[in-house]
């Protein structure tokens, strides 16, 4: 069982870790939050679509937008330079990594996001134009399959112009890799 740092997962004050919050813990002892609205897998920065009344999920999406004083130099240089350049620091490729827990949640017209080989895509621009119709592409998104050989098939013109629609990369969950 993967195990979760106490500061996201309740706000109860303790050190250490705590099994998955889906087992009974603090946070059920104090009802800091409701399983039945809360979807988001503990073990990963993947949050429900509730994150404005999910206490673990607002303390998720704080963990991961603000920098952290633990990160190193050279992360935090690349963010400053980025916002130096103008670029917003969801922009910043390089550095956007999601799990497929994060990844499931973009499969609808209002998001949806392919997976071809580890790089993650933002397809939603194309979902209306595209001309195998929308299908095509929401049966794939969210991570449903690789598209991998999809993009083979699209021109060399099309592979190009998808590089500006990268959202980033896909690691495992913690969840997955302790299994």
């Amino acid at each position: 069982m993967c195990t979760i740092n106490m500061a996201i997962a309740t706000s109860i004050p303790q050190s250490g870790s705590v099994e998955c919050c889906y087992s009974a813990g603090p946070c059920h002892e104090h009802n800091f939050h409701n399983h039945a609205q809360c979807d988001a897998c503990p073990c990963c920065r993947d949050t429900c679509d509730n994150a404005n009344s999910c206490i673990p999920c607002q303390k998720k999406r704080n963990a991961t937008t603000m920098p952290r004083m633990h990160e190193s130099s050279s992360n935090l240089l690349a963010l400053l330079s980025s916002i130096c350049s103008g670029e917003s620091p969801e922009n910043n490729n390089a550095q956007n990594t999601y799990t497929m827990c994060q990844l499931k949640r973009h499969n609808h017209a209002e998001s949806a996001w392919i997976l071809v080989g580890d790089t993650i895509y933002d397809a939603t621009p194309y979902i209306r134009s595209h001309p195998g119709g929308t299908e095509t592409i929401l049966r794939k998104s969210g991570g449903a399959a690789d598209c991998t050989e999809d993009m083979r098939f699209h021109s060399g013109r099309a592979q190009r112009e998808w590089r500006k629609f990268k959202v980033g990369t896909l690691v495992a969950c913690p969840r997955q890799s302790s299994s």
